[in-house]
Order: C-alpha cells, then structure tokens, then sequence
C-alpha cells in the first residue's frame, strides 16, 4: 500500500513540474551540433509556442506550436499535438507526435506546400520549376529497424507541372502511396496524364540504399526533347514504354 502511495505521488509530482516548467527550460535539453535552432520560445513544456524552429539553417518552420496529451502520460508516453504555418501560401501542418518505450511513433500528419516551395529543398543539377500543390497524408508510422515499424501514407501533386530547358511536362496528378515492408520503406509512384504516364515502385532499404523499379511512358504530345531523353532511361516494353532500373545508395 506504501508503495502505491509513493508511486502516485512521484507521479503527481513530475506532472505538477511539467505543467509548470517553462517552455525555454526544454532548450537545455537540445544536443549541441545538431543543426537545430529555437527561437521565440513562449509558454510552458506543456502547452507552447516558437517563433522559429530551423534545422541546418535550410529547412524552416515558423509559428510552431504544441500542446500535451495529458492522458498519453499514464501509458508511460509522452505525445504532442504539433502545429505550424509559414503564412499564407506557404507550407502548413499538422500531427502528432508519441514518443514511448518502443520509440518514435507520428499518426494524423497533414502537410500542404507548393511544389515549387518544395523543390527549393532539392540540389538539382539542372534548373527546373515546378507548379501545382502537395499534401502529404501520415495516417500513422512508427519508428523500425532499418526505418520503420509500421508506415501507412500518402502524397499527392495536383496540378502537377515540370518545366525545364528541354521543356515542359503536364503530369497532372501524381500520387504515391507510402508504406512499410519488412523494416524497408515503400514508395509507389502512380502518374497519368496526355503527356506522360508513370509507374514507379521505389524501396528504401538499410544502409540507404534504394531500389527503383518501374516504367515511363511518353506520347507524341510530349517534347521531343523529353522523349529523346528518356529513352536513355532504360530499354523500352512492347507497349513502348521506358523500362526503368536504378539501384544506388542515398
């Protein structure tokens, strides 16, 4: 019975802290030459706020917000309600975030941005623009060995569009669904449109290697630039179609 007793009291006693440590306190916790950087930090460890959250000065987000799941605490896991938004017409999202004994978990993820907003991310060796909207879909994923325990998502391109110095591509909507084999992350990449039509499976495996898998269709309304170019993809189907194999390591 004394034991109950004590258990419960050192179990109101850290809730009690937790509700009243200050936001900023958590900064102490943060590894130095990690890349990430707080900034504006308001609130308390359980319901705050930041003004800037950056991550190797590349990736920003801004207007950040959390809140505790008070219940999450009593299966011994510690899980946030996430929010940011980087102003109107810019990246926002959404989820939640569970950390427990079995490690990382993110469930309800939404995230909006533009495609272009998106390829400023990317290092390309060529200068391409990109038009149309994203949304990326987390129903739940957890944290595995090599990646993941369980994955369950997806990402769609509305209004997809590339353009570049051999031309122009309508691809219209492209959708890939997210998932998770065996510890391996899965991406399988639909797309079709009167340009081009794409089936693509994508498997990230331990180590960072990947395996691509898939075929690339142009018609004649498509650049002849474009279709040149692809034809030093791969091989080519009895349906004409670009036969497409890469392996390689990130």
């Amino acid at each position: 019975m004394k034991i109950k007793f004590i258990i419960f009291f050192v179990s109101f006693y850290l809730v009690a802290l937790l509700a009243t440590l200050p936001a900023t306190a958590l900064l102490r916790f943060i590894p130095q030459n990690t890349g990430l950087q707080i900034a504006g930090v308001s609130g308390s460890a359980w319901q705050g706020e930041a003004a800037l959250l950056s991550y190797n000065k590349k990736l920003n987000l801004q207007r950040v917000s959390w809140d505790v799941d008070w219940f999450a605490l009593a299966a011994l896991q510690i899980k946030l309600n996430v929010k940011f938004n980087n102003g109107q017409n810019a990246m926002s999202g959404k989820g939640f975030v569970k950390l427990g004994l079995s490690g990382l978990a993110i469930e309800n993820v939404l995230l909006d941005l533009s495609a272009q907003e998106l390829l400023s991310y990317a290092d390309l060796p060529i200068p391409v623009e990109a038009s149309g909207d994203i949304t990326l879909v987390i129903k739940e994923a957890s944290q595995g060995e090599p990646y993941c325990d369980t994955l369950d998502g997806f990402f769609v391109w509305k209004n997809a569009g590339i353009n570049s110095d051999l031309g122009k591509i309508d691809l219209t909507t492209m959708n890939i669904n997210l998932s998770c084999d065996k510890g391996n992350a899965v991406a399988i990449l639909q797309q079709e449109s009167e340009q081009l039509s794409s089936n693509i499976n994508i498997l990230l495996q331990q180590g960072g290697a990947y395996r691509l898998v898939g075929t690339v269709k142009g018609s004649n309304k498509l650049s002849p630039d474009i279709n040149q170019a692809l034809s030093f993809l791969g091989p080519k189907d009895a349906s004409g179609a670009t036969v497409v194999r890469f392996n390689g390591r990130l």
